[in-house]
């Protein structure tokens, strides 16, 4: 009973984490302030239109490292920023981790954020900016030291932009939409000023409002800012700001997150011979988590207007909710809940890396290169192959838990009720073993259709159909180990257990190429997809994988000399 107490104690607390995030961000930082209108007003930045909402966070989140800086909305922050000017520049809120650039700026190593009147101050830098300056000339490749000191750079720039207004470009062009915006720092000439004196008007009274702390007068500037602006020309859709504002404050990923966790757990502790009560518990939080996972997709979709698989954090999104989906689809099925743990599993692992890495899982939308622009080949190709890599996470953990099974609990032959114990731990491995044949086929399947469709697309849009390369590459690579353990498999070359333990080290050609690629290489023709950051936990990640496959063969190894 006190078992039960424990767990529903842990699950409850789980979903009590996920309801302050149902609710909308708080406008902490301006006490009182209604920042509705204020958030919905339209910027262009980017590559495209946005509200400022979304702006505020992105930039606040480059500068300081944290989307709510000191716990305030993002929103508040960059208003305080601006309106403050000088003060937001003598304020300590550009982030500096790296430590070897700490030194070399001759920076204290246990401060995190230090002030952009600090750091433009700062000699070290300034030679560390000429430098960085001419080797872009020459195109030469920056040392990591000289790369930590070029983002530093872009954060105070910035910084910089924000406080004087030229980051501001919510001048909307008569022209259209597509035509460039205008900064506020546009209304600092006499002419321009003089023609758009309504605007003008009212962002100076917003302005006054944020310093004087006047609740009441930012309301009415804010209202009457947006209305002058929306009478300059096209101006975006309320709807489609507001859609989007909503899904910055709604966090649905997070949420999901959440709750997959909180149904892992009920699936994990319930009996796995009967459907009880905690497994249906587990299974109704688990579909209402994939169901908000579903949600944010939608809503980011709409926001983004084209499939959001297009750079590495919407696919980790998209691995683990294709995961639970191949689950939730083999659960209603074959009703065994082994699919469901281990998709659950890996998704909360996907979307907590989405959560909590921004510096490296950049969740900004971003418009399409060129080449991404034909949403067919987009929606065909890299749809397909990532839902394979959906598979594979999938059989990732199912093969945890067959190589686990297999190495955990030995019973002795002559011990009472031994009969009824090896018969069950032999049937729940059968049924462990399946479930992983069953994901291996459907990621092969996938994989292949994705890679093949992918040469389909080269061939579109580069000339050739195959060019070797390095994503083609480990993509073949990847989908031929597989292939190996089904052929072994069917075979007989290796059993249950070699199956699960293969399953885990055929993974690393997976995330080879779906993150080394992109990340460690940074090499070939899909550029587009190219960032950095996270590299020494994704080693740590596979160098723990191989240490436990290779402990777990010498334990197998042994019980079965035993």
């Amino acid at each position: 009973m006190s078992y039960c107490r424990r767990l529903g104690a842990l699950v409850i607390g789980l979903l009590l984490m996920a309801s302050p995030v149902l609710a909308d961000d708080a406008a902490a930082g301006l006490e009182g302030f209604d920042l509705s209108e204020v958030r919905l007003l339209a910027i262009q930045q980017g590559g495209r239109l946005k509200p400022l909402d979304t702006f505020c966070r992105e930039a606040v989140r480059l500068i300081t490292g944290k989307e709510q800086f000191q716990g305030s909305d993002p929103v508040a922050v960059v208003l305080r920023w601006w309106s403050s000017d000088e003060a937001a520049l003598a304020e300590p809120n550009v982030e500096i981790r790296n430590l070897a650039l700490k030194r070399q700026l001759g920076l204290p190593e246990e401060k995190r954020w230090f002030s952009h009147r600090e750091l433009s101050g700062n000699p070290a830098l300034k030679e560390l900016q000429e430098a960085i300056h001419a080797k872009h000339r020459t195109e030469e490749e920056l040392s990591g030291t000289e790369d930590e000191a070029s983002e530093v750079l872009v954060k105070m720039q910035l910084l910089k932009m924000i406080a004087d207004g030229a980051a501001l470009t919510i001048l909307p062009n008569p022209g259209g939409l597509e035509h460039p915006w205008g900064d506020l720092t546009l209304l600092r000439n006499p002419q321009i000023a003089s023609a758009m004196a309504p605007v003008g008007q009212a962002v100076k009274q917003l302005e006054q409002a944020v310093v004087s702390s006047q609740p009441e007068e930012f309301s009415r500037a804010a209202a009457s800012l947006r209305d002058q602006l929306a009478s300059m020309g096209p101006y975006p859709a309320t709807g489609d700001l507001a859609r989007e504002t909503h899904f910055n404050q709604f966090h649905a990923f997070r949420k999901a997150w959440i709750l997959y966790l909180a149904g892992f757990l009920c699936l994990f502790f319930a009996d796995p011979r009967k459907r009880g009560t905690l497994y249906w518990i587990g299974l109704s939080i688990a579909c209402f988590g994939f169901a908000l996972h579903a949600y944010g997709f939608y809503l980011r979709c709409v926001i983004a207007g084209r499939p959001p698989v297009t750079n590495m954090y919407e696919s980790v999104i998209w691995v683990g909710f294709g995961a639970v989906l191949f689950s939730l689809i083999f659960e209603f099925i074959y009703h065994a809940r082994n699919y469901l743990l281990a998709s659950t599993a890996g998704a909360v692992v996907c979307l907590i890396l989405a959560d909590t890495l921004p510096a490296v899982l950049d969740p900004s939308i971003k418009p399409l290169t060129p080449v991404l622009r034909n949403n067919f080949w987009l929606t065909i190709h890299v749809l397909t192959i990532t839902l394979g890599y959906a598979a594979f996470l999938m059989s990732l953990g199912l093969g945890h838990m067959v190589v686990w099974k297999h190495i955990t609990g030995p019973v002795a032959k002559d011990d009472p009720g031994a009969d009824v114990v090896l018969k069950a731990r032999k049937a729940e491995l059968k049924s462990l073993t399946t479930a992983l044949y069953k994901a291996l086929q459907v990621g092969v399947l996938l994989l292949a259709a994705g890679t093949i469709l992918g040469g389909v697309w080269a061939n579109y849009s580069w000339g050739r159909f195959w060019g070797w390369d390095p994503k083609e590459v480990w993509a073949l690579i990847a989908l031929l180990g597989y292939l190996a353990i089904l052929h072994a498999r069917y075979a007989g070359w290796v059993g249950n257990y070699g199956m699960g333990a293969w399953s885990i080290v055929a993974f690393q050609g997976v995330l080879m190429a779906w993150y080394g690629v992109n990340f460690v290489l940074g090499a070939g023709l899909h550029s587009y997809g190219f960032g950095d950051g996270g590299n020494q936990w994704v080693y740590a990640y596979v160098g723990l994988e191989m240490l436990f496959v290779a402990l777990a063969s010498v334990r197998y190894r042994k019980l079965r000399g035993g």
